[in-house]
């Protein structure tokens, strides 16, 4: 019971208080004058007197009780919000201790993690070294054998590379800054030199972090790795409402519609392959993160057989002064 509350009841109990006794001492003169018209000076003041005094003392018991009532009302609400407030502070302590433990764990975790992750990787790229000095070494069926090793250690360490980037964006802080997305593609395309990739360059800065360019460098190794080194990539850059709209386009084999929301989750799914899925959920993430939207689609509307595509929009940051834009048609 609040303050405000208290003195709103105390004020309605002396109100009460005050009718009542004004009502009493009104019937009192009233019967008083009614059935004893001729009652003396002395005797109405005795008997004023006294059923004043009465009513003074109906009324002050009157008060105790409401006040008593008032008191015992406030005495358990002081004990309940004092249990309340130390059942709190409890609570409070252990979430603390809970806390610490959490961080404790967390920072145990990941140094585990690194060291697994930097252990695995270097024992894979030995692997990978012996693999290569086999496959010159042997003839025959062994050497295909060697070559479907070191492709399968070449898998390994692609896997622990998106893994750990994935990791990188979940402890990075959520500080983005403008950034060229031109460059950022170009750069990428410069890692795919055998694969035709067409790209109109554009001015556009997009709100992002230095890894951008793992969305590019995914989203294109996607597209060689389901279409083939022949396959034809084209990169475009447009605008809308506000954002800048991204796609990347190949002559692969395509999407079904039906797979086409199911795709960006297929790292979730039970019969997928080793790695298979996880780095389409790095790129759906990372542009997440930097407050986009990601699909895929048909590089040619409703022909799905004709290649796939994949667009996804960004936030566009106000170019700085003086910046100009560039064109680069073909890589």
């Amino acid at each position: 019971m609040n303050r405000e509350l208290r003195s709103t009841s105390m004020a309605l109990a002396l109100g009460k208080v005050a009718a009542i006794t004004l009502l009493l001492m009104s019937l009192f003169q009233f019967g008083k004058t009614f059935f004893y018209p001729d009652i003396s000076i002395m005797e109405t003041h005795i008997t004023t007197v006294a059923f004043t005094t009465l009513l003074a003392v109906s009324a002050a018991f009157f008060v105790f009780r409401s006040q008593q009532k008032l008191l015992t009302a406030m005495t358990i609400e002081v004990r309940e919000r004092k249990a309340a407030e130390e059942a709190l502070k409890r609570h409070t302590d252990e979430l603390a201790r809970l806390h610490r433990e959490l961080e404790e764990a967390h920072r145990e975790s990941n140094l585990y993690l690194d060291i697994l992750t930097h252990d695995i990787r270097n024992t894979e790229n030995v692997s990978n070294l012996y693999a290569e000095l086999l496959i010159d070494a042997v003839d025959g069926d062994a050497a295909g054998y060697v070559e479907k090793l070191q492709r399968s250690i070449q898998k390994s360490i692609e896997i622990l590379g998106t893994v750990s980037t994935i990791r990188r964006i979940h402890q990075a802080s959520s500080g983005l800054k403008a950034v060229d997305l031109s460059g950022v593609i170009r750069r990428e395309i410069e890692q795919f030199p055998d694969t035709a990739i067409r790209y109109d360059g554009s001015s556009c800065r997009v709100y992002a972090d230095d890894l951008l360019s793992e969305v590019f460098a995914n989203l294109i190794g996607n597209a060689v790795k389901y279409g083939g080194t022949d396959v034809g990539i084209t990169i475009r850059v447009g605008e809308e409402d506000g954002e800048a709209l991204v796609s990347v386009e190949d002559t692969g084999p395509g999407i079904p519609d039906a797979d086409k929301q199911a795709i960006f989750h297929r790292y979730e799914q039970k019969r997928r392959g080793v790695g298979e899925g996880l780095g389409l959920y790095l790129v759906q993430i990372l542009v997440e993160r930097y407050g986009g939207r990601i699909w895929a689609d048909d590089r040619a509307c409703g022909r799905p057989e004709e290649g796939a595509a994949f667009r996804f929009t960004l936030r566009q940051a106000r170019p700085e002064p003086g910046e100009k834009g560039d064109r680069q048609t073909e890589t």
